[in-house]
């Protein structure tokens, strides 16, 4: 049975471990003292379904299709419903609804603005000019999931080192054959880069160029709220970039901005909240959830979500180095796709078909912008251009 190094514990590579190890030797190498650590436990939960990219919405599609064979006492997600709302532009989205309709999606179109205010009642007031209720929308439990991952993994064999750090790849004639790290050479037979933020910086040490930028986005949670029942769907308005769900009492919410952050060579990623994210989140829900616009944030944080320009993953294998593969830059939807993610990158290092996903489209060495938009203040409008280089200290 030939040998797999996982470089990464977060819910990717945990993800993709526990599909390998029925046939691989599975070791997963993780920097941090603990597994999903990093972006996998600073994310606010949602499988969203609904979105305008077609690679996210099949591997969200089939993350949530087998979130929903998992279903149980013992189930890493449950059943909230979903909103998806545009506040200016109600085509955006129309796409992305057929297509998930033509799949067998529960999918309800809210015509009236008295009809979203029954479903999502945080919606009431707000400039809404198209929802769509997803009653069969989820959140998974980060944590709950890469628990599951690891037992799978261990059950088979594998193994998890945290506190292992990993320094870069160690390649023999034009073959990745293992990792350096700081206890020196770990030899394999296959890498899976799935390192999330570092996964940039530890490609450039065998001199390869994977433009993977980490954006940093903060997360807020309010004080108590009566309207924030356990019932209350997320809701989420993508074109002004704002979401909130229920979570303790109050709502835990983001005003989806984004800031080109890279991270230091240790672990630890999780960053203090600041004014200016606190303001714009407190700006946003009184302009377009005025039933939320007396609150304001109790507490905060901010993470990583890492992209590649055109914003899609990069899985499986690498065409420039052969023995590394992929499954990183999964950005802000690492819990809506990680089951997938995991299930595609494994079929597809044991050689088996992966019907349902273009595999050119997340080809890690598919050619990329060098420069691209991001949204410093999650709007879809106003977005600020950034450069596709890596700065020095990321491509050493």
């Amino acid at each position: 049975m030939s040998e797999v190094v996982v470089v990464g514990a977060g819910l990717a590579g945990l993800s993709v471990a526990a599909h390998l190890a029925p046939h691989r030797a599975v070791r997963v190498l993780e920097q941090g003292e603990a597994p999903a650590a990093e972006a996998s436990a600073q994310n606010a939960g949602m499988v969203r379904l609904l979105s305008d990219d077609p690679v996210e919405r099949a591997l969200a599609w089939r993350t949530h299709q087998r979130l929903a064979a998992l279903d149980g006492p013992e189930s890493p997600s449950r059943i909230t419903g979903g909103v998806l709302a545009l506040a200016h532009d109600p085509l955006h989205l129309h796409g992305a609804v057929a297509w998930l309709a033509a799949r067998g999606a529960t999918i309800e179109d809210l015509g009236s603005h008295g009809q979203i205010a029954v479903v999502a009642p945080v919606l009431e007031g707000a400039p809404v000019q198209r929802a769509w209720h997803l009653p069969e929308a989820r959140v998974a439990d980060a944590h709950q999931l890469a628990s599951g991952f690891i037992a799978t993994l261990r059950a088979h064999g594998g193994s998890v080192s945290c506190g292992t750090a990993v320094r870069g790849l160690h390649v023999v004639e034009g073959r990745c054959v293992g990792v350096e790290t700081t206890a020196g050479i770990v030899a394999t037979d296959h890498v899976v880069l799935a390192a999330g933020a570092w996964s940039a910086s530890l490609a450039a040490t065998a001199g390869l160029h994977r433009p993977l930028f980490p954006l940093r986005r903060s997360l807020l949670q309010t004080g108590a709220d009566a309207l924030a029942a356990a019932g209350h769907p997320w809701t989420w308005l993508d074109d002004i970039g704002l979401y909130v769900r229920p979570e303790g009492g109050g709502w835990l919410g983001s005003p989806c901005d984004e800031a080109v952050d890279f991270p230091s060579p240790g672990p630890g990623s999780r960053g203090p909240m600041e004014e200016l994210p606190r303001a714009l989140f407190a700006d946003k829900l009184a302009r377009f959830l005025p039933r939320l616009g007396a609150l304001r944030p109790a507490t905060g944080w901010t993470g990583l979500r890492t992209f590649a320009p055109d914003r899609r993953p990069l899985l499986g294998p690498d065409g420039d180095l052969p023995g590394l593969w992929w499954a990183a830059g999964l950005g802000g939807f690492g819990v809506s796709t990680a089951l997938a993610v995991g299930e595609a990158v494994a079929a597809t290092l044991c050689g088996e078909p992966v019907d349902w996903l273009d595999l050119a489209a997340v080809r890690p060495q598919r050619r990329m912008l060098s420069r691209w938009l991001i949204r410093p203040q999650g709007w879809l409008e106003g977005p600020r251009l950034v450069s596709g280089q890596l700065p020095p200290r990321m491509s050493r």
